[in-house]
């Protein structure tokens, strides 16, 4: 007797980091509902650490494509990777050209996305879906997306994995910024790629020193090799000092060292998303950026001004004064994260 094939499911979503960890309760909408499915996820390789181990996929196809426009080599690389298999169901959550390109290449079946996605890619799709004009959640817009499979679910978790190992690698960390396993700290993320993200670092030191003076707290910055500079004026400027995890970690190393702090600060970047993740109160200090999306996360609090211009994204209209941000004062952010912590998630010192 000839066995059965697997009912096959491509996820796509290619980047950003922070889109990424977002994405991840399709994943697990997908397993819980066809638990004998292969699924895959297809992504490029800066978010591919917050894929691996991922207890709800089968696979992870990393399509390392060349920086800048779509580039013909690239697309036939990707094509190959996924012709591999017969795909029934792509599901781009992406939703931009690059995406549907992608999703068409890998020959699925049926391809499901966004009506009226960027760069008319849903003319690529073969069954559209409308967005909600209601609910703003950028995570329950990727799982309307698994309507056409007959799955309905508003279980908004994500899922970032840490093994043994990484957090293994995190204390290892820990040890050479002399802070003892029992040590109690929060993780700080003041760098993303937008500038208009950025909170200013003079508010960041002070706020560093506010939460290790009322919350007994030693604060780590974390980032990447980029965000080193900007983590050493920030340690600079603090009174007593903050240790410096940027530059050390690897994605996976970082998230563990986010599900052993105490508490998150963060700008809106893929450690922010990461942090809700595995779990973390996390305080998010938001202004140009989508933050409607995220404000339904879990164990989190919002800190942003009010503001018709806000959110702006990728064109902000003050002439780089960053005003949403300006109006953003340590106090604030200290306040909203006493109200997460007092919450009962664990004791705040007086």
């Amino acid at each position: 007797m000839t066995q059965a094939r697997r009912e096959s499911i491509l996820i796509i979503r290619l980047s950003a980091i922070g889109d990424v960890v977002v994405t991840t309760p399709v994943a697990r909408a997908l397993r819980a509902a066809k638990p004998d499915a292969h699924l895959a996820w297809v992504v490029e390789p800066a978010a591919r650490g917050f894929l691996e181990g991922n207890p709800f996929l089968d696979e992870v196809i990393v399509w390392d494509r060349k920086k800048g426009g779509l580039k013909w080599g690239d697309l036939m690389h990707v094509r190959s990777q996924l012709r591999t298999r017969r795909w029934d169901w792509v599901i781009d959550c992406q939703g931009n050209l690059r995406s549907a390109l992608v999703a068409r290449l890998a020959g699925g079946r049926t391809i499901v996305g966004n009506t009226n996605a960027k760069e008319h890619a849903d003319l690529l799709y073969h069954r559209k879906v409308a967005r909600s004009s209601t609910d703003l959640s950028s995570r329950q817009r990727c799982l309307d997306l698994l309507r056409p499979l007959g799955i309905e679910t508003a279980d908004r978790r994500m899922m970032v994995a840490v093994s043994d190992a990484e957090r293994a690698a995190a204390q290892e960390v820990l040890a050479e910024l002399e802070i003892a396993s029992t040590e109690r700290y929060m993780c700080l993320v003041p760098a993303t790629t937008w500038p208009q993200k950025h909170w200013f670092e003079p508010e960041w030191a002070a706020l560093a020193d506010r939460m290790r003076e009322s919350l007994g707290m030693t604060p780590v910055i974390l980032g990447g090799p980029a965000d080193v500079p900007m983590a050493n004026r920030i340690a600079e400027a603090s009174r007593g000092g903050v240790a410096i995890a940027a530059g050390k970690t690897s994605l996976k190393t970082a998230a563990a060292l986010l599900a052993g702090a105490r508490l998150t600060v963060a700008v809106d970047t893929g450690l922010m998303h990461a942090s809700v993740a595995v779990g973390t109160p996390t305080v998010g200090v938001c202004g140009a950026s989508w933050w409607k999306g995220f404000a339904d996360y879990e164990r989190f609090a919002l800190v942003r001004e009010e503001m018709a211009c806000s959110p702006c994204l990728h064109r902000p209209t003050c002439g780089g004064t960053f005003d949403c941000m300006r109006a953003l004062t340590p106090e604030r952010v200290l306040a909203a994260a006493r109200g997460l912590l007092d919450d009962g998630l664990m004791p705040v010192l007086s």
